[in-house]
């Protein structure tokens, strides 16, 4: 009976009417409002290599381009050459559509009713530069990169309508516009240190990691509700968080070539929980200021394999263990992996494929699986470009952002009462993530 009135109330109303919104570009931004908003983690960005996306995300055995050494500091090791630099930017496009499952007269599913549409593009940046020394039977290497972390950046935005009559050429009027905006990063500035011979390599990296990020939820009555209402009746809803964060946090890394087969390597890396120093202000209030920024410990390991080919073939698996219990003790805990593949046509020009499968840090049954393919070429002898894309759809169910009871003016609905929905009925939300990578390498 419950869902046969939510039914009626979905036919006879708009609540909520979609929206295209198509921001600039910003550089550093998330790609979800999901992780920022729900829980102020913002998204972790795991790599900004062109080649490792192709591959799925995967190389913590890898050692073929600089920025491999982010993932696993053991890998600077194993790049051939003495000195190098490289450059990678990204394009990134998110799209968020939020839905309201639909029932009809027997209380069965009937369809998928969307209410807001939101689309956001981004772009990030980031840089490596190494060199090395060589010793009588190995090798020392120093690297410096920055790279964005985590992204705090995100926007959304919809329109609350009322239900007044409609039809094919004329909605109900808007009563008020919603707003979520995010903007901020947190920047990690490292320094990688690596000894190692033609067997084994053991790297470590010290970060520094400074950065912020402010949140701004807005609701705006429209002229059309003030009207309805009366002069001075509705206020417009404002909320405002800001927090600053900074600190240090290590990685450590190995990496060997199998005694057994030297066609095997394998990798791994530890990075031990990391709290970061706040600063935590909502609407220009000191709410907090200690230690409660919480990046989780996480451990990886994987493998290289190359088979024997008439041309050269890679082949990568990494597996990955997140605490996010560390963060809040009701978060799951969660494994993540990532797999590719490396064929080169010929001697010079290879083709990358690769998948990875990630879950969210507060639910492990929400789970983001992406594929990738790419590519690249040399320019001139020293330089070399890589290029990569990678598409990921998620989707979930999740509670509203902007609770219908907060529109219960009852100047502003003809025959229905606004109220709340629980998780008996929420909403269906899917995101879809593509993102183009490029990456110039410079060595001697």
């Amino acid at each position: 009976m419950k869902k046969n009135i939510l039914s009626n109330k979905l036919k006879v109303t708009s609540l909520v009417f979609a929206l295209l919104l198509i921001s600039c570009m910003n550089i550093l931004s998330a790609y979800s409002i999901y992780e920022v908003y729900n829980h102020n983690q913002g998204t972790f960005i795991n790599h900004h290599d062109a080649r490792t996306a192709a591959l799925g995300g995967s190389g913590v055995a890898g050692g073929f381009t600089a920025m491999d050494s982010n993932l696993n500091p053991a890998n600077l090791n194993f790049l051939e050459e003495k000195t190098g630099m490289q450059f990678n930017y990204s394009l990134i496009k998110n799209s968020e559509n939020r839905a309201l499952p639909m029932y009809n007269f027997f209380d069965s599913y009937v369809d998928e009713s969307t209410y807001a549409r939101n689309e956001n593009f981004y772009n990030e940046i980031s840089f490596f530069a190494f060199t090395s020394l060589d010793l009588i039977t190995s090798k020392i290497s120093l690297g410096f990169s920055y790279r964005p972390l985590i992204n705090f950046h995100a926007d959304y935005q919809e329109q609350v309508r009322n239900d007044e009559n409609s039809d094919a050429d004329n909605y109900p009027p808007i009563i008020a516009k919603n707003f979520i905006e995010s903007e901020g990063f947190l920047d990690s500035y490292n320094l990688i240190l690596n000894w190692g011979n033609k067997t084994v390599s053991i790297g470590t990296e010290v970060s520094l990691l400074k950065g912020k990020y402010d949140i701004e939820r807005r609701i705006h009555w429209s002229d059309y509700a003030h009207e309805k209402v009366g002069a001075g009746v509705l206020n417009d809803e404002l909320n405002m968080i800001s927090n600053r964060i900074d600190g240090y946090g290590t990685k450590y890394g190995v990496s060997f070539q199998s005694p057994l087969n030297r066609r095997l390597r394998i990798g791994m890396t530890y990075s031990p929980k990391i709290s970061l120093n706040t600063d935590f202000k909502e609407n220009d209030i000191l709410v907090n200021n200690s230690d409660d920024f919480i990046i989780p410990s996480k451990l990886r390991f994987g493998f290289l394999f190359q088979p024997r080919n008439p041309f050269k073939t890679n082949f990568q698996l990494d597996m990955e263990y997140i605490k996010n219990s560390e963060i809040n003790k009701f978060y799951d805990n969660s494994w993540s992996f990532f797999v590719g593949m490396e064929h080169y046509v010929g001697r010079a020009i290879p083709f990358r494929l690769g998948f990875r499968h990630e879950t969210s840090l507060q639910d492990k049954t929400i789970a983001l699986p992406v594929v990738s393919a790419g590519s690249g070429f040399p320019l001139t002898e020293k330089i070399h470009l890589d290029f990569s894309g990678e598409y990921g759809r998620r989707e979930y169910k999740a509670l509203d952002l902007f609770m219908d009871s907060f529109y219960n003016q009852p100047s502003l609905w003809r025959s229905i009462e606004p109220k709340d929905r629980g998780w008996d009925n929420p909403d269906i939300v899917t995101e879809s993530f593509f993102k183009v990578f490029t990456s110039l390498s410079v060595k001697w």
